[in-house]
């Protein structure tokens, strides 16, 4: 069972959909769940531990503070979204509207959107000029999204890198829409966000949509523009 599973089930999963109502005190919780209070503050002191529960001071009128507990965002992601049914729909609703060809300029558009708040990120860390120190920022955005990223320099010295993805924030859209998603969206947010002076060249390699166990997208600085 790995961590995500091991917060999401038993106790501290009754514990996540009972602050799904809105912020409750450690005796609230206890009263609907009939659990001791003891056993409460252990495990919301793990669920605060892994940011999925937050907690803070409520002040009254007459006597002490109330502390209250409350689900944040990472915990309620945790609880099953359609996220990429809802995207497949959209996307399959607009080509049959539009056509194919403005779906892709429509996901080009996101992809750029996202490529300049990374590029923003570069110019601030003043990066522009350095491949190296531009591709950590980059990976660390695409983790950032989810994509699980590792930044790599392939040989020796041959100004190479690799960025390998082992997951797909958007695994099942990609699946049906490999070449929109895969190189649409997420090479060209990578080729974009290294777009200035560097003048990147991004290639992808392996595909997870495609059935290879992690994506693999290989950058080198071009010479001329």
């Amino acid at each position: 069972m790995d961590k995500d599973q091991e917060l999401f089930a038993g106790t501290k999963k009754t514990i996540l959909e009972s602050l799904l109502d809105g912020p409750k005190t450690v005796g609230e919780i206890t009263d609907k769940l009939h659990i001791q209070k003891s056993a409460i503050r252990i495990h919301l002191q793990t669920l605060q531990t892994r940011h999925v529960v937050t907690s803070h001071f409520k002040m009254e009128r007459l006597g002490r503070p109330t502390k209250l507990y409350e689900i944040t965002e990472a915990g309620r992601e945790l609880f099953p979204r359609k996220y990429d049914m809802i995207l497949s729909l959209l996307i399959q609703r607009i080509e049959e509207k539009e056509g194919k060809e403005y779906v892709k300029r429509i996901i080009r558009s996101i992809a750029d959107n996202i490529a300049s708040d990374i590029r923003d990120k570069i110019k601030k860390s003043d990066s522009m000029d350095d491949l190296d120190k531009s591709l950590n920022i980059v990976n660390s955005f695409l983790n950032e999204l989810g994509f699980m990223s590792s930044l790599h320099k392939e040989g020796d010295g041959m100004g190479i890198y690799s960025i390998t993805s082992r997951n797909c924030s958007v695994h099942k859209v990609a699946l049906g829409n490999q070449d929109l998603i895969c190189n649409g969206f997420h090479s060209r947010m990578i080729e974009e966000a290294l777009d200035g002076k560097i003048n990147p060249n991004v290639q992808l390699k392996e595909c997870i949509a495609l059935g290879d166990n992690y994506s693999r997208h290989f950058i080198s600085a071009r010479t001329n523009k």
